[in-house]
């Protein structure tokens, strides 16, 4: 991303990028929201793991819409927490199938991505347990030493730090064959499970000397590792479900520090989270509106002002937009959704660059927001609409399997502050079928302020 801030159609356009903000770009461009939407999440984040003790060992989970920012600040927590924890941030998307995950793919990622950085810190594992795991974990692939050097990249050597042991060679073998959907994944994931015991008891004997060695070098970092497992929230209910309801002891199991992001439609379930992992840390819109009984919400001033500094870190907004009263539309559209914001921000310049504008107009905007419903509108089924009708009623929606669908697609939003309450995207709100629900959710409803 350009660090100048955007002056003209293609940069404002290419500088509304999806992705989280890291690095150089962390700094220039970060802006914290924290007085127009609940943050407390982060800060409880920062705070238990700089409360606990050395060799803890906690498992955070940390969830949020897609897109809301969560990356962004855990990218901010990161910084604040390398000062007594070694921090590897594991992009799950990057490491694993995204569409299938068990819980044993979460262990060898964990101590693959330890065993590597503990390798570039120029230290090693004790060598009695390497060599216990590697016997045990070769018959388990049903691999040898041949076939994994032959088949290993030789980049991952290099990304490691130099030559590597065959201890990791072994997991990035394996780490390959997740990532490709290889068939054979299925039938070591059954082994690992008959013999969990011995991965899980393999597995924390080397994260401890691990831990040792660490503390060793780096007194300072007396609480050892700690990753940051972000990207998790990007699978599905069902998978979401199974990793930490079904296997949430396993997942705490590790001994080393973790924070699991999770999708938000997680929290949403009868089964209660609180009881496997405490209470989740929830961050969630910006709040743009002012809670009340009414189907449409008036607007919090302050939420939508936070937004507009926020794109003025990036754009030159009087040189990008032809009227600033419009770009508050885009705003308003967003629902305070950072993504979406961004989405249809740049939709709006490449349209507007389309049509030979010079800067932003009326109709571009329109347009852009049109897109962002029109998407909805392919995703969503029509028996949907009355459920969100309701939710647009009653700023609540049910604990089953399509209110965890709904808030998985972004259809419905979660604000919070004072109190907890949901509402739908505002784009949703402008198709027909909603409008027709809504009419019908109204008629039934007649003490409804409208």
């Amino acid at each position: 991303m350009d660090n100048q801030i955007a002056t003209t159609l293609k940069a404002a356009y290419r500088i509304c990028e999806l992705g989280p903000l890291s690095g150089e770009n962390l700094d220039k461009y970060y802006e914290p929201l924290e007085k127009v939407r609940n943050t407390q999440a982060v800060q409880n984040i920062g705070t238990a793991l700089d409360f606990s003790e050395p060799g803890g060992f906690e498992k955070v989970l940390f969830t949020g819409h897609q897109g809301c920012g969560k990356s962004t600040e855990l990218r901010k927590l990161q910084q604040q927490l390398e000062k007594s924890y070694f921090v590897i941030y594991v992009e799950a998307t990057n490491e694993l199938d995204i569409n299938d995950i068990e819980y044993t793919d979460i262990y060898l990622i964990v101590i693959q991505k330890v065993a590597t950085e503990l390798h570039k810190l120029g230290l090693k594992l004790r060598a009695d347990l390497r060599k216990s795991f590697e016997d045990w974990f070769k018959e388990v692939i049903e691999e040898d030493e041949q076939s994994v050097e032959s088949t290993v990249n030789l980049e991952a050597s290099g990304s490691a730090g130099g030559e590597i042991p065959f201890f990791m060679k072994l997991l990035l073998k394996f780490q390959s064959q997740l990532k490709g959907g290889s068939k054979h994944k299925t039938v070591i994931r059954n082994k690992l499970e008959k013999d969990f015991s011995r991965l899980q008891t393999d597995i924390n004997l080397l994260l401890k000397d691990a831990f040792d060695k660490l503390k060793t070098r780096h007194p300072k970092l007396e609480k050892g590792f700690l990753l940051i497992f972000d990207n998790l929230d990007r699978v599905n209910p069902t998978i979401s479900n199974h990793l930490f309801f079904d296997y949430a002891s396993q997942l705490k199991s590790l001994q080393v520090t973790i924070i699991y992001t999770v999708p938000i439609a997680v929290v949403y379930s009868a089964k209660n989270l609180n009881n496997s992992f405490g209470n989740p840390n929830i961050m969630p819109m910006v709040n743009i509106y002012e809670k009340s009984d009414k189907v449409d919400l008036d607007y919090n001033d302050k939420g939508i002002e936070a937004l507009i500094i926020l794109l003025e870190k990036r754009i030159d907004l009087k040189q990008v937009f032809a009227n600033l009263d419009d770009l508050k539309l885009l705003i308003k559209a967003s629902g305070g959704h950072i993504r979406q914001l961004m989405r249809m921000t740049a939709i709006a310049c490449l349209t507007a660059g389309s049509r030979g504008h010079g800067r932003v107009e009326l109709e571009d905007i329109t347009y852009a927001i049109k897109q962002e419903q029109f998407d909805f509108e392919r995703r969503l089924l029509l028996e949907h609409y009355p459920i969100l009708a309701q939710v647009c009623r009653s700023k609540d929606i049910n604990r089953d399997e399509v209110g965890q669908i709904l808030l998985s697609n972004t259809a419905v939003l979660e604000y919070n502050g004072s109190s907890r309450w949901n509402y739908i995207n505002p784009v949703v709100k402008q198709t027909k079928a909603f409008q027709d629900a809504l009419e019908e959710v109204i008629k039934d409803g007649s003490s409804l302020i409208v």
